[in-house]
């Protein structure tokens, strides 16, 4: 009887962990550089950015400012604000980690 009650205890402790880990959501990394090119070429930089990181799937370049793209589970976003004088990079995904690593990957290719 004790064994189906630890059982029991087991299990619920298993669910509501599983559902705790399931409502933390996504990981994201985020950073910004100081540019001093223009907008076209930002966005120009940009792509070729997220392109070399591969975030290839559902690429896009929306409005001449944001460009889009993912790799995987893996969702990357580069705003251009040349008239602020900064790009904005996001990535977003499973592991807060691998969102690091590939943010930095197109910070630093930019």
């Amino acid at each position: 009887m004790i064994n189906k009650h630890i059982c029991v205890g087991l299990g619920i402790f298993l669910l509501a962990a599983a559902a705790t880990a399931a409502l933390a959501g996504p990981s994201m990394s985020s950073a910004w550089l100081k540019i001093t090119v223009n907008q076209d070429e930002c966005v120009k930089r940009s792509s070729a950015s997220m392109r070399n990181a591969s975030f290839n799937t559902r690429f896009e370049v929306l409005g001449n400012s944001s460009i889009y793209g993912e790799r995987g589970d893996y969702t990357a976003l580069i705003r251009c604000a040349a008239e602020q004088e900064i790009v904005y990079f996001v990535v977003a995904g499973p592991t807060g980690p691998q969102c690091s690593k590939y943010m930095n990957i197109m910070r630093d290719d930019f």
